[in-house]
């Protein structure tokens, strides 16, 4: 599509949005909803207001509370109609979206089509990075397009399975030029004739935002997405070499913003009156095209469930941005689950469509309010694990410092201060910076079954607990809270010597062996 053929669309799809204005709002038979959008803050309503059953969602809050969930919230009409937070996460912190960040890029890719700074989604990949040296160019190759990469169809040789030897995405993280490792790929297949899902596509994607904008993919949504929206709490990761901002994971946002990006596909890609992006693009995402996993449905960077009516954006350990157009819903979840501790998005997409009762306010229900009232306090009121006696070798090993030899953490030091109230850990690091060898990290750990949280610290919040599972043997739980990860530091002390066995929820593991210093 050509620049004028853009800009002549744009204008074309403003007058019909603004003609049929009323019914992009979500009226539903004949209920004239009064225009919402949340620029500044989200209205909050009481759910039957909205037509939906406080008592379900009260279940609903409480049952996903038996996960590691973060928060739940949920939006009918543009207003909140049931907010959780679980303890030790609280609101107002940003949280680790992971492949939520896809989405994102993809959003960001559409404000490009929407401004004319691409011209087409089927535009050929390799012409767009005409200046590089591109290996292993074939018929295939030359065929992929922008919207091949959108589907995760690119055709590219990918495999994506964490801490295995033949891991791509690890070895492209190892790359002096990311963007040139993705493009040199060998090709598997034709594109667009398979899904495999790849965190190269996006990375590509977000160069190509460099070279379009002049800007890093942060920088362009600040400006483009972020502002208009109202998004203030985004924090994503480092550039690389090339500037260019990783594509396919790294962004935070709180849930709040979260749903602000859900609330733009829910309005057909329009916010303020102003088409942000494409609605031909949120129809294509809803549409899910391409026959992705586990019944799911891919296109342009979101996934959906077609047979639910429904689509998503989903990020590793649970994060969520839900859409569910013909109740005009937008949901949001946040949380640390395991890869083989999952909530059901068909079934959370079933809990909250039984919540709707009516596309009418309902009567007010004072019991039904109180059990959603209290649902929410039980999920901010943390719940202890069971904890033993310390031991006569807590004693012994509080505030000593076991030095470690070489491993994959890159540990230093570790030290574990047992007082009668405070608690505390601190953990040294080798940073391989000769300006900085060392980095410090600090808190207070729980003994008593809670998380103690630590004072904000430039990279986040603490919060960590710990027990004694037998005579010799403390572990402890450390997380820092919005991030979509648990720690667990196993002790193991013989003398002078520890052994820490190390994991954390995205599989990762490690062993150290260390040794008490004089």
């Amino acid at each position: 599509m050509r620049l004028r053929m853009v800009a002549i669309a744009a204008l074309v799809a403003g007058f019909q949005c603004l003609a049929g204005y009323n019914a992009a709002i979500g009226a539903t038979d004949g209920q004239d909803l009064q225009e919402v959008w949340p620029t500044k803050s989200w209205p909050v309503s009481t759910p039957e207001e909205q037509g939906m059953d406080s008592a379900s969602l009260a279940r609903l809050i409480e049952t996903v509370g038996t996960y590691k969930q973060d928060s739940l919230m949920i939006i009918r009409h543009g207003r909140i109609v049931a907010e959780a937070y679980y303890a030790p996460y609280v609101p107002g912190i940003s949280h680790d979206l992971r492949s939520v960040t896809k989405s994102v890029v993809g959003t960001l890719t559409a404000i490009q089509l929407q401004k004319g700074g691409l011209d087409s989604v089927d535009h050929p990949v390799i012409d767009l990075f005409s200046d590089k040296e591109i290996q292993n160019v074939d018929d295939r190759k030359t065929a992929m397009t922008v919207q091949s990469l959108l589907d995760m169809t690119s055709g590219i040789e990918w495999v994506e399975r964490f801490y295995t030897p033949d891991e791509t995405l690890m070895r492209m993280f190892k790359s002096p030029d990311r963007t040139a490792f993705v493009l040199n790929q060998p090709m598997a297949g034709a594109p667009g004739a398979k899904f495999n899902y790849n965190g190269g596509n996006p990375y590509l994607l977000s160069a190509l935002i460099n070279r379009k904008s002049g800007q890093n993919a942060f920088d362009f949504a600040k400006k483009e997405l972020f502002e208009p929206l109202g998004i203030k709490s985004a924090k994503w990761g480092a550039v690389d070499a090339q500037g260019v901002t990783i594509g396919e994971a790294g962004l935070f946002l709180s849930p709040h913003d979260m749903a602000r990006i859900g609330y733009l596909y829910l309005r057909n890609g329009m916010w303020e009156r102003k088409q942000i992006i494409p609605s031909s693009w949120v129809e294509r995402s809803k549409e899910g095209k391409i026959a992705a996993t586990n019944g799911f449905h891919y296109a342009n960077l979101w996934w959906s469930l077609p047979d639910k009516g429904a689509y998503m954006a989903r990020g590793r350990h649970s994060q969520l941005i839900l859409i569910i157009p013909k109740q005009d819903i937008v949901a949001v979840m946040t949380g640390v689950l395991r890869d083989n501790e999952f909530y059901s998005i068909s079934g959370l997409i079933d809990d909250i469509s039984k919540a709707v009762k009516s596309d009418k306010p309902l009567p007010a229900d004072p019991i039904a309010s109180t059990l959603l009232t209290n649902a929410t306090r039980q999920a901010a009121t943390e719940k202890p694990t069971a904890v033993a006696g310390a031991p006569e070798l807590a004693k012994t090993v509080s505030g000593k410092a076991y030095q470690f030899t070489d491993n994959e953490l890159r540990v230093k030091s570790f030290t574990l201060n047992f007082l009668d109230s405070d608690s505390s850990w601190v953990i040294t690091t080798y940073t391989g910076k000769a300006e900085r060898p060392t980095d410090r990290f600090t808190g207070l750990v729980g003994l008593d079954g809670f998380y103690r949280k630590s004072p904000p610290a430039l990279y986040g919040i603490n919060a960590a607990k710990g027990r004694w599972i037998n005579e010799r043997t403390f572990a402890m739980e450390r997380r820092i809270l919005g991030r979509g990860e648990i720690q667990t530091w196993t002790l193991s002390f013989d003398g002078d010597k520890v052994t820490v066995n190390f994991e954390n929820t995205d599989g990762f593991k490690a062993e150290l062996h260390g040794e008490m210093s004089e």
